[in-house]
Order: structure tokens, then C-alpha cells, then sequence
């Protein structure tokens, strides 16, 4: 059965006056905060088969009504995915204002000498601060992740640091020993061979096999070999644990839908678990779409009363992380999502000048 267009309208108001003030909603309090021009009794009668048809229900005893899982997600998909996919006015404008604020907040904190890693990090805390709800980033997969340039430096006789850097400017070290004895010059040499054969490859590609060395550097290869075996141990060192940068727990736990302490529970037992964030982030995600899961969408009991906003960003156009807010249901969707599709838009426009 549709919903008539008065049912939809008193839906939405119900919705937004929950958002607001995390109180049961009651006809009264639509009659009093709209200008519908309906009775006090037609709207009781409105939210009477609204909640018969599984958008709304009655919390515990009270008089009031607020959203089910099926209101929010009717809201998200009429008016928050409608206003975007529509490019309404007020979307595109709170996207600019959203764009134009977390430029001038980030430019304050970061600089251009700063490690990708700490970047990341900075921005999930000013997404907390902007979304007052728990922010996470993901890093790129180094496995999805270009050479951009290596350097070998000499610590002792024997003994050597490597210094790699991916296209999205994050730095990897690493010591190894090698046998034989090597100058400065020739560790330049070798790092010059592997930068220019190796340059904008994918790391998955990094293979000996692939180099072109000419026979007058072929004195080389043992140590060409040795930075290649180290450059992949740092690859599936790091593959077994994908980077999450989490900031904003205690904005999540201080809203007041988690007064009750088994909601608390639940949330921190997944917010522990940053292995099942990460997974959640990377599976729930998919393509350049931006996604909305509400409560039982995302998965598992702990999420039960959480919503998330996530997507993929992108730098260079090329390697991907993960951007999510996770928040009550209640949250103000409007808000949350034109804040990570300004964060999306603008991440590689704020951060490209720091790897030039």
C-alpha cells in the first residue's frame, strides 16, 4: 500500500521533529510545529495507520510516536537521496558551506611536511567535530596502492634503511641487510633502476622479473633482488591489518539515545573491534556510491541502533579508502551526508599539494 501524500508529509515532520529533540513525537506536537492545517484528531489518525503500516511505533508507554527502521529508511531514499541525486539547491549549497568549512579547519591543523597516516588521522577528528558523531577513515590498501618512489639509505656497512613512498604520499620503512659491499653512489644507482621501471606501477605488480637492468648494472641485482623481497614484506605486512583512523566515541555515547547501558554496551563492544569497523567499512561500501544503512542494514545486533553514511574517496583518481560516520538513528542525515560528500569531493583538492 502507498502512502497518500499527507501521510508522507506528517511522516517526514515526525521524523525531523525526532531528529531534533530525541523526543516521542504526538499529533499535538505536529499541530503545534507545522502548518498542515490538520486537526489534532486527523493527524492522531494519520500516525495511528502509519504506525499500523510499520513506519512508526509507540516507545514503552508514552503518548508519542517515533520512526521505525522502514520510516527512516522511506525518509532517506524521498528526501535525502532525491535531494542529491536532484542536485536541489539546498543540498548543493550545504555541500559548498560544507567544503568551504573543512578547507578552512584543515588548513589550520596540517601541513605540507605532515605523513599521510597523520592526515588521515586529523581529518577524522575534525569529521567528528563537524558531524558531533563517530567518524572513521580508512586508508587506501597499500596492494591498491602505485609506486611512486624509493630511496636507500646507508646505516651501517651491511645494513640499510628503505624508504618507500606510494602515490597517495604514504611512507614505509623498512631495514634490511645485504651481503656484499655497496657504496652510496651504487644505492643511488640501484633506487634510480627500481624508480624507473617502477614508477605509477601497482605494488601488486612489483616483481624482479619485470626490471629492465642493463648488463653494466647487472652487479646490482643481488641488491635489487634483496629491496624487492623487502618492498613485498611490507606489502603483506601491511595487507594483514587495514588502517582505521577512528575519532569521536565519546560524542557517540554522550547523544541521549544511549542513556540505556545495554545500547552502551553494544556500542562499545563494536567499537572495540576495529578489525569488524574496518570490514564493515569495506564491505558495506561499494563503487563511487554513497550509502546509507540504518539500524539492522548494517549488521549484527551491535548496530542495531546505529545508522551509518559511508562512501569511497579517492586520490589521484586511483587509490580508494573509506570515509563513514556512525551515529544514532536519529541522526541528522541531511547534515552527515552532504559533510562526507563535501569531505569526498574535496579530499583530493585538500591533500594533493602535501605529495607534490
Amino acid at each position: 500500500m502507498g502512502l497518500t501524500e499527507r501521510k508522507k508529509e506528517i511522516l517526514r515532520e515526525v521524523i525531523l521533529k525526532f531528529i531534533n529533540t530525541a523526543e516521542p513525537v504526538s499529533s499535538q506536537n505536529i499541530v503545534d510545529n507545522t502548518n498542515l492545517g490538520l486537526s489534532p484528531a486527523t493527524i492522531r489518525k494519520e500516525m495511528a495507520e502509519l504506525e499500523n503500516l510499520g513506519y512508526l511505533y509507540h516507545p514503552h508507554t508514552s503518548a508519542g510516536r517515533i520512526p521505525s527502521d522502514k520510516g527512516y529508511r522511506f525518509f532517506v531514499d524521498n528526501y535525502i537521496r532525491k535531494s542529491i541525486e536532484n542536485k536541489s539547491s539546498s543540498i548543493e549549497q550545504a555541500i559548498a558551506a560544507s567544503k568551504a568549512s573543512i578547507t578552512s579547519e584543515i588548513a589550520k591543523d596540517i601541513t605540507k611536511d605532515m605523513d599521510f597516516e597523520i592526515i588521515l588521522k586529523k581529518s577524522s577528528e575534525h569529521l567528528a567535530k563537524m558531524t558531533n558523531y563517530l567518524s572513521m577513515i580508512v586508508a587506501p590498501e597499500i596492494y591498491n596502492s602505485k609506486f611512486r618512489h624509493v630511496e636507500l639509505i646507508e646505516l651501517n656497512k651491511g645494513q640499510v634503511l628503505l624508504v618507500l613512498i606510494t602515490d597517495t604520499g604514504r611512507v614505509f620503512k623498512r631495514n634490511f641487510s645485504v651481503e656484499g659491499l655497496y657504496n652510496n653512489l651504487e644505492y643511488q644507482s640501484a633506487a634510480n633502476i627500481l624508480n624507473a621501471n617502477l614508477r605509477n606501477k601497482n605494488l601488486s605488480e612489483v616483481e624482479y622479473s619485470k626490471l629492465k637492468i642493463s648488463q653494466s648494472d647487472s652487479y646490482l641485482v643481488p641488491l635489487i633482488k634483496k629491496v624487492i623481497d623487502t618492498i613485498k614484506k611490507i606489502i603483506n605486512d601491511t595487507l594483514v591489518y587495514n588502517r582505521v583512523y577512528i575519532h569521536g566515541t565519546s560524542s557517540i555515547l554522550n547523544q541521549p539515545d544511549f542513556f540505556d547501558i545495554k545500547k552502551v554496551h553494544n556500542v562499545l563492544k563494536l567499537l572495540e573491534n576495529e578489525y569488524m569497523l574496518v570490514n564493515m567499512l569495506l564491505n558495506l561500501v561499494d563503487g563511487d556510491e554513497l550509502i546509507i544503512k540504518i539500524g539492522s542494514e548494517i549488521f549484527e545486533e551491535e548496530t542495531s541502533d546505529l545508522s551509518l553514511v559511508a562512501s569511497k574517496y579517492k586520490i589521484y583518481d586511483q587509490s580508494t579508502g573509506t570515509i563513514g560516520i556512525l551515529g544514532p538513528k536519529r541522526m541528522d542525515y541531511f547534515k552527515v551526508v552532504n559533510i562526507v560528500i563535501a569531505f569526498k569531493q574535496n579530499f583530493d583538492e585538500i591533500f594533493s599539494q602535501n605529495f607534490h
